[in-house]
C-alpha cells in the first residue's frame, strides 16, 4: 500500500468533532476538516478529554486533560501548551483557528513566538460581551479570515476593522442525505429546526402562529435549548433534540421551514429544508437573503412583522402547487450553490497561497 505524503500540515484545537453532533459550528468543522483529510492535508487537533470523533487518514488527534473547556481563558491555557509542543514536533504550515474567542488568546502568543506560521480564523458569527472584546485583541494575528457568508464578512469588516480583501467567504455544503420524500403526517406543519434560544427568535413564532389562527396548522419546535419550557399552546409540539442522523426524516414531517433569527451567521437549516425540497420563510436580515431567494425558493418576509409573516406563510398554507415550485426550486440551489466541494475549493486556494 503506498502512503501519499500530505500536501502540508494544518493544526486545529477544537471543542468538538462528534459523528452525531447537529450544532452548527461543530457540525461545520467536522465536514470541513473531514474533506481536509481527504485531500492528504495532515489535521493535527487537540480535543477535550475521551470526546468522540470519527477516525480517519490524515487526522491526528490528541486529549486534553479535562473534559470541558469553560470559560474560553482555560481552552486557551491548554491549546497554547499543545501548541508549542506539537509544532517542535510537527513543523505545521497553518494554524486554524476555529472560534477566535476560544483558540485566539491561544494563537496571538504563538504566533508571536512563531511568525512563520499562518494564522487563518474561521468565524461563523461574531459575538457579543466579553467575546467581542476577545475577538479586537485578537484578530489582527491572523493572517487570513474564512467565514460562512457575507452577511458575517460585512460585520467583521464593519466591527473588527479587518481588510477585506483577507477575508474569504466559504458557505457550508448540504450533506447528500437531505432528499425529498414522502410528507409523514396530515396536520400542516410549520417547523422551526434549531436551538431554542433567544437569538433564534422561536418564542416570537407563537404569535404568527395565533395569528394565522387554523386549527388544521401546527407549529413544531424540532430542538432543545433554554427557551424550550416557553414554547407551549395549542398545536405547539417541541421535539428535543433531534440527532443528526434523525434529520433528514424530521424535515420529511413539515410543509415549510422558518428561521425567524435576530442575528444568522448562516441559516443552515434552510439549506437541508430546501434540499429536502420544502419551502422556507425567513427575515430579510443577516445571511438570510443569501440562501433565500425572495418568491423562487421561499419569502423573505420583514423582521418582527407579524403580519407580513403570516400573509407569507398562508399563501404557503392555501397552495401546495406553490410549495411544490418553491421546494424544487430550493433544492436546486441546494445541490449547486450550497456543496462541500465548493467549500473546501475556498479552503485549499486560501492555505496553499500562505503556504507558498
Amino acid at each position: 500500500m503506498v502512503t501519499l505524503k500530505p500536501r502540508f500540515k494544518i493544526c486545529s484545537p477544537q471543542l468538538g468533532l462528534a459523528p452525531q453532533s447537529n450544532s452548527g459550528g461543530e457540525v461545520y468543522d467536522r465536514e470541513v476538516i473531514g474533506r481536509l483529510c481527504q485531500k492528504e492535508i495532515k489535521v493535527l487537533t487537540l480535543l477535550p478529554k475521551n470526546r468522540a470523533y470519527q477516525k480517519q487518514r490524515n487526522l491526528s488527534v490528541e486529549y486534553a486533560p479535562i473534559k470541558t473547556m469553560y470559560p474560553p481563558q482555560v481552552f486557551s491555557a491548554f491549546v497554547l501548551p499543545y501548541l508549542i509542543k506539537t509544532y517542535k514536533r510537527e513543523r505545521f504550515d497553518i494554524l486554524r483557528v476555529h472560534n477566535p474567542y476560544f483558540i485566539g488568546p491561544a494563537a496571538l502568543i504563538f504566533k508571536k513566538l512563531y511568525p512563520q506560521v499562518s494564522v487563518v480564523a474561521s468565524y461563523l458569527h461574531l459575538e457579543a460581551g466579553v467575546n467581542a472584546w476577545i475577538d479586537r485583541q485578537v484578530v489582527n494575528s491572523f493572517d487570513h479570515i474564512i467565514t460562512i457568508s457575507k452577511s458575517t464578512k460585512k460585520d467583521i469588516i464593519e466591527t473588527l476593522n479587518y481588510p477585506s480583501e483577507k477575508i474569504s467567504v466559504a458557505y457550508p455544503g448540504v450533506d447528500q442525505r437531505f432528499k425529498p420524500g414522502e410528507k409523514i403526517g396530515k396536520k400542516f406543519t410549520i417547523m422551526f429546526v434549531g436551538g431554542l434560544k433567544a437569538r433564534k427568535n422561536p418564542e416570537w413564532l407563537l404569535k404568527v402562529l395565533a395569528k394565522i389562527n387554523r386549527s388544521d396548522v401546527q407549529l413544531v419546535f424540532a430542538g432543545d435549548g433554554p427557551l424550550k419550557n416557553k414554547l407551549t399552546g395549542f398545536n405547539v409540539k417541541v421535539t428535543g433534540f433531534v440527532p443528526e442522523g434523525q434529520k433528514p426524516d424530521l424535515y420529511h414531517q413539515a410543509d415549510v421551514v422558518v428561521l425567524p433569527s435576530l442575528k444568522e451567521g448562516f441559516g443552515m437549516t434552510l439549506v437541508e429544508a430546501g434540499a429536502s425540497g420544502l419551502p422556507v420563510v425567513g427575515n430579510n436580515s443577516w445571511s438570510m437573503p443569501e440562501i433565500i431567494q425572495d418568491g423562487v425558493t421561499g419569502f423573505l418576509a420583514r423582521p418582527g412583522d407579524v403580519e407580513d409573516w403570516t400573509q407569507k406563510l398562508i399563501k404557503l398554507i392555501e397552495s401546495e402547487s406553490l410549495r411544490r415550485k418553491l421546494g424544487e426550486a430550493g433544492r436546486q440551489l441546494a445541490r449547486n450553490k450550497f456543496t462541500w466541494e465548493n467549500n473546501i475549493k475556498v479552503h485549499l486556494k486560501v492555505y496553499e497561497n500562505l503556504v507558498r
